[in-house]
């Protein structure tokens, strides 16, 4: 752990001193998990985004993973966005996201491998792209490490945004995000996550970095057993 904590503050100092413009938000994410069965689960998130001492960003999603193999797990979310524009007002955007994730345990490390297709149902304005509401391809390898005895996971994540528009601004890298923090699976349905991020405009006019402070919380949804086994009425 060491080693990574050197090799992210010299990819923060790097990116901090080539930026022109930096910005300082925190995303809050409040979330519920459950299963259809073994092999299905559904996920109902709601996350809001803060910045300049005001809400810039609210949206909800509805996500369905499925385990196709041990290893291999595609996926599919929907997200109503709210977002807000230079002038202050608010415009809502609808977006699909199609998702391949690649799971690889080693030990007690865990390799995780994100591949997304992002698509948005607003038209595409190229003098106004922005890599995270327009069209977009993702790639996210992500390291996390399984403490022995503790309820902490760290993390640590890398993503790439591609926009595979051919134009002026198309068929190029245009934001990279950074990830590390922790996870707390705390006694119950609750799971808490906190962390940093690291992102990046790059490739596009006016490049910002932003420094966030993440959030999340999760309320995991067990199966009940049958109220014929139980007595109990099902909820």
């Amino acid at each position: 752990m060491k080693y990574i904590s050197i090799l992210l503050f010299s990819i923060f100092l790097s990116n901090y001193s080539q930026a022109q413009q930096q910005t300082f938000q925190v995303w809050a994410e409040t979330g519920l998990q459950g299963k259809f069965n073994k092999k299905t689960e559904y996920t109902m998130d709601w996350t809001n985004r803060f910045g300049n001492q005001t809400l810039q960003t609210s949206f909800v999603q509805a996500s369905v993973k499925y385990k196709l193999t041990k290893w291999l797990r595609p996926s599919v979310d929907y997200r109503w966005i709210s977002n807000r524009e230079d002038n202050g007002n608010f415009l809502s955007n609808h977006r699909l996201n199609l998702n391949l994730q690649i799971n690889h345990d080693i030990k007690r490390w865990i390799l995780v491998l994100r591949l997304r297709y992002q698509y948005s149902f607003k038209q595409l304005l190229s003098a106004n792209y922005d890599p995270e509401f327009d069209l977009s391809y993702r790639i996210k390898p992500m390291l996390a490490y399984d403490l022995k005895n503790s309820f902490l996971t760290p993390k640590i994540s890398i993503e790439y945004f591609y926009n595979p528009y051919n134009g002026e601004l198309g068929n190029r890298f245009t934001k990279v995000r950074y990830y590390a923090g922790l996870e707390m699976n705390l006694k119950g349905p609750h799971t808490l996550e906190a962390g940093y991020i690291l992102d990046q405009r790059i490739n596009l006019p006016q490049p910002l970095t932003k420094h966030i402070l993440s959030l999340n919380y999760t309320f995991s949804i067990e199966k009940k057993k049958s109220a014929k086994k139980t007595g109990k009425k099902k909820n």
